[in-house]
């Protein structure tokens, strides 16, 4: 296994975990006098780098404290029950939402598969280990993590999910924030910046809630976003507003597809065209065949997750 990582400053490490494709799904590592401790895990198909990645930079497995998971959701989560095995003194760190479907996955799998579907599940997600009871730290609004001389605070952030939570570094001023300060991929940037756009993703999306958050963790005045998806980002209220922005347009493209009589292939294709605007205002030079490419992995999950918004709201 030939892990691909990212060496930031302030002893983090964004380790690509090559779920579906490079550059789409970030676990990173934080280190600090002597003491490691990862933020998400991506699936159980990626413990394996995550691993190889301790290896490689001669970080022991004894030396992990931590496993902090942002939330639940598989690409996230998925692999903390394997990877807390390899581990012997860590203790993995979960909003108190999330932490019996870690214990007892059985309800997350269940619900994966009505999503993705059984073979989706098996080739991409690979399987869900449970995690023992005795390994986990419940995750409450202002506690600090100690890693080494460094101290991590945790902050109780729902919209894209009820079991968000997202971890404030003091020492790089930096926010690792899972899905709640939206998804950047590299291929977008320009010299306008990085284009963010929300994951809107099933179950619990809320979009005033999640503005509400948002503006929650700008109080902190952050320098960085360090991203599931993907990779460290430097993150303004200009970034913030943007993301604000296209939350609202995606719930405005909802409400106005939603009598449409295949209402999820309107949302769908709205989304699209949407995303396709966007960057080419952005100034995106990738053809629309690359575009599409890097847009079609979030497309199909965003639509879900608007369709169950609207029917909540029906």
């Amino acid at each position: 296994m030939n892990p691909i990582y990212h060496e930031l400053d302030f002893s983090v490490t964004c380790i690509d975990t090559q779920h579906i494709r490079d550059d789409f799904v970030a676990a990173y590592l934080i280190e600090d006098s002597n003491r490691a401790a990862f933020i998400d895990t991506g699936c159980y198909l990626s413990v394996p780098t995550l691993l190889a990645t301790l290896d490689e930079k001669n970080i022991t497995r004894e030396n992990v404290d931590y496993i902090i998971l942002t939330h639940i959701h598989l690409d996230h989560a998925g692999g903390a029950g394997e990877l807390i095995r390899h581990l012997p003194n860590a203790k993995i760190i979960v909003h108190e939402y999330g932490a019996n479907h870690l214990i007892n996955p059985s309800k997350l799998r269940a619900g994966v598969i009505k999503v993705y579907g059984e073979l989706f599940f098996k080739q991409f997600l690979g399987d869900l280990i449970p995690v023992p009871m005795n390994k986990i730290i419940i995750a409450k609004e202002g506690d600090i993590i100690t890693l080494g001389n460094r101290s991590l605070k945790l902050i109780d952030t729902p919209g894209h999910a009820r079991h968000h939570i997202c971890i404030w570094d003091e020492k790089s001023r930096g926010i690792f924030s899972g899905d709640t300060l939206g998804v950047s991929y590299r291929e977008l940037d320009t010299a306008q910046g990085e284009l963010i756009f929300p994951p809107t993703t099933p179950i619990q999306f809320d979009p005033e809630v999640w503005k509400n958050t948002i503006a929650k963790l700008m109080q902190l005045q952050p320098k960085y976003a360090y991203l599931t998806h993907f990779n460290r980002i430097e993150f303004s209220q200009k970034s913030a507003d943007m993301l604000i922005d296209n939350i609202n347009q995606f719930v405005e493209i909802a409400i106005q597809m939603q009598h449409q009589p295949n209402r999820h292939k309107a949302i769908k294709q709205a989304l699209l065209d949407y995303l396709l605007k966007i960057a080419t205002q952005h100034g995106v030079v990738l053809d629309e065949e690359k575009q599409i490419k890097v847009f079609k992995d979030d497309l199909e999950i965003c639509t879900q997750g608007l369709g169950v918004w609207l029917d909540k709201n029906d």
